[in-house]
Parts: C-alpha cells; sequence; structure tokens
C-alpha cells in the first residue's frame, strides 16, 4: 500500500471543512454514514485508500470497486480512531492533509492503481485465511471467557464504535 500518485484530481474545489455547525459527536458518525451508504459484495470488502477514498470491492479475484465516497478529514480522523488497530505514526503521516473529496471522476474514484486495491487472493490464500481467522476467532472466544470468569466487563470493553486511537491529522508541528 504505497505509492506516490494517489490519483488526486485538482480540477474540482470542494468545501475543505465540515460545516462549523457539525458537531463531534456528527463528526464521529459521519464516516459511519459515508460507509453504510456505499453498495457492498457480502463475500467483498471495504478499503480506505490512500487518496481518502473508501471503496467498497467485489468478492472476486478481480477486486473491482462497486462503490466508493470520498471522506473529508473529519471522516478519515473518525475512521482511524475507531479502527481496532493501534495508533502508529506511520498511519498518521500517510493520511495527514488527506481530504478524499478532491478525488473526482469515474477514473480515478472506480478504477484505482493496484496500490489502493486490496490484495487479491488465489483460492490457497483463501483456504490458508480462513484457517488463521477460525484460530483467532477460537483465540478471541477463550480469552473472553476467561474475561468473564474474572469479572471483566466484556460488553463495555468490546462495544462497538469505541474510541481506540486519537490520530492527529492536522499540519505537522516543527520541534
Amino acid at each position: 500500500m504505497t505509492g506516490q500518485n494517489k490519483g488526486l484530481d485538482a480540477s474540482a474545489t470542494p468545501p475543505k471543512q465540515p460545516a462549523p455547525s457539525e458537531t463531534a459527536s456528527q463528526s464521529e458518525t459521519s464516516h459511519r454514514i459515508a460507509v453504510r451508504s456505499l453498495k457492498s459484495d457480502p463475500m467483498g470488502v471495504f478499503q480506505l485508500g490512500h487518496d481518502g477514498v473508501m471503496r467498497s470491492f467485489d468478492g472476486t479475484y478481480e477486486r473491482n470497486v462497486i462503490d466508493a465516497v470520498g471522506l473529508s478529514p473529519a471522516q478519515i480522523k473518525s475512521f482511524l480512531d475507531h479502527f481496532p488497530v493501534p495508533w502508529s505514526q506511520e498511519t498518521e503521516d500517510m493520511y495527514r492533509g488527506v481530504d478524499g473529496r478532491d478525488v473526482v471522476g469515474e477514473e480515478a474514484l472506480f478504477h484505482p492503481p493496484d496500490y489502493l486495491r486490496p490484495p487479491k487472493y488465489t483460492e490457497e490464500d483463501k483456504v490458508r485465511l480462513k484457517r488463521e481467522v477460525d484460530e483467532k476467532n477460537q483465540e478471541i472466544r477463550e480469552r473472553i471467557e476467561q474475561e468473564e470468569r474474572d469479572g471483566v466487563d466484556v460488553a463495555a470493553k468490546y462495544a462497538c464504535g469505541r474510541v481506540v486511537s486519537n490520530y492527529d491529522l492536522g499540519p505537522k508541528k516543527e520541534i
């Protein structure tokens, strides 16, 4: 997922900032509304590209784009903050200053370069990944059962939508 060309088209100048009336709560949920608005394939995947565009891909080997929406910087931050992966400086730097609304045109949205697409899986990959997912799910089930025995409130701990990171996508501060 590297590459210099982000597929941006500077011919359009959409508004850069959310409306002043947009509250933090609206900003946090707006990425979810945008993602839910995308058409999807039950066997497909969603991916936020380095260009700030959330794309829905089909489940075929070719990973064709079914639908796409450019996310605002606030939506990108909200998505990253809620994504269940630990914070990383690399990710923060990758999305700093990115505005997916700048990506316009069918070619840029629906025919992105390979580095903005999820990997294409072979049948062997699918079997291996299914086995890995099954093993990971078993580990998670066992950990949750142990936490419940230890008195942990697992419903609160694993609640959907809780903020797990706090990315700072503003201009990089000079030290």
